[in-house]
């Protein structure tokens, strides 16, 4: 452990270079080119789903506007750099818009944005959550926007751009981030897993960043709790010990029971899996995955590509499900997908599932 105690595994290996970022590669070519041609702009939004790499990609152009190298900026490791990755570089100010949102802490950050950098080339206010600001704070800050102070950089982060003004949204260069693909973040789990002296099966890895649905960050804290396992190398069933789950196994006993109509079946082999203390949204989860997995083996020349399965678990699902029609996989994929909302808002979802697991099972589909 170091002086600072225990760190993350999603803080300890933010990106500090662009070169480190996954999967918005589209984002990174364009601020990489701006930052070496010194051509940066004064307003920018980045958008897109949770974990995507907003607030890293802000920092690291923060940082590439001042960064001490004489090209590759930013270097991550200069003295500006290092102080910005350390949150005490005096021209870098993050603001959370989900608790500073009203018009005072806005008119609090204009005033402040007349002064000069004092340590940097250029000042960067970097606004998580923007989307969460009053309209008094928006129309406050708006003003800002249209006669930008030199040498400022205003990045606003949010998840749901469509409820920033329109007006601020003209003033920015917008970009989208894309849910990461699950291939990808496998790849840069087993560079980290490397870096700590840790192994773990590909399947693993690939369950992982599909349990983390294109977000990074999901899926390094679903890593995190695989690390503290403690073991030199895991695998899927460890995976699946860490976040709730039954495993193909079960569920393919489970769906079995269901597609030849046997309830009684279907519900003691659910209730064993919830007896052994797995979570039942997440068995639902697996339930759905599990099916689509099914569906698009009978449509698919290479599933492997797209499931992120390995060869031995896709056979063995296709022989499992070979006799079900595809309008059943179907069919069920929607209702579980429909039980799995509700479920969210349950007091006891077990029961929701229940029910479900009797309709399916007397159901002619």
């Amino acid at each position: 452990m170091n002086e600072k105690g225990y760190e993350a595994i999603y803080r300890r290996f933010r990106p500090q270079t662009f070169g480190k970022v996954l999967g918005q590669a589209h984002i990174v070519r364009v601020l990489e080119r701006q930052i070496a041609m010194d051509e940066t702009l004064h307003a920018y939004m980045f958008a897109g789903t949770r974990g995507t790499g907003k607030t890293t990609m802000a920092r690291l152009l923060a940082k590439g506007v001042n960064c001490l190298a004489d090209e590759g900026r930013p270097c991550g490791v200069c003295e500006n750099c290092e102080s910005i990755r350390n949150g005490t570089f005096i021209d870098v100010i993050e603001i959370d818009a989900a608790s500073n949102n009203g018009v005072a802490d806005v008119r609090e950050l204009v005033s402040s944005v007349v002064y000069p950098p004092t340590a940097g080339r250029k000042r960067v206010y970097i606004i998580d959550e923007a989307h969460m600001l009053s309209t008094a704070a928006n129309n406050a800050f708006l003003k800002t926007l249209e006669e930008p102070p030199e040498n400022t950089i205003f990045v606003l982060a949010t998840t749901e751009p469509g409820k920033m003004l329109a007006t601020i949204r003209s003033r920015c260069l917008m970009f989208e981030f894309k849910r990461v693909p699950a291939a990808v973040i496998a790849d840069g789990m087993k560079d980290i897993l490397g870096e700590i002296g840790m192994e773990a099966d590909d399947d693993a890895l690939m369950l992982i960043a599909g349990c983390g649905d294109g977000s990074v960050r999901d899926a390094l804290s679903i890593l995190e709790q695989c690390v503290s396992l403690g073991k030199d190398k895991f695998g899927r069933g460890d995976v699946l010990d860490a976040i709730g789950g039954a495993g193909d196994e079960a569920i393919s006993v489970l769906a079995g029971s269901v597609f030849s109509g046997d309830a009684a079946g279907a519900l003691v082999k659910f209730n064993e899996v919830l007896t052994a203390g797995k979570d039942v949204r997440r068995v639902i989860e697996e339930w759905i995955d599990y099916l689509r997995s099914a569906l698009l083996i009978k449509y698919l020349d290479k599933p492997e590509a797209v499931l992120g399965r390995s060869l031995e678990s896709i056979a063995e699902i296709r022989e499992r499900t070979a006799a079900v029609d595809e309008k059943v996989l179907a069919s069920h994929i929607l209702r579980l997908s429909k039980v799995y909302n509700e479920s969210r808002w349950s007091a006891r979802p077990g029961i929701l599932a229940e029910m479900m697991i009797i309709e399916l099972s007397e159901s002619k589909e």
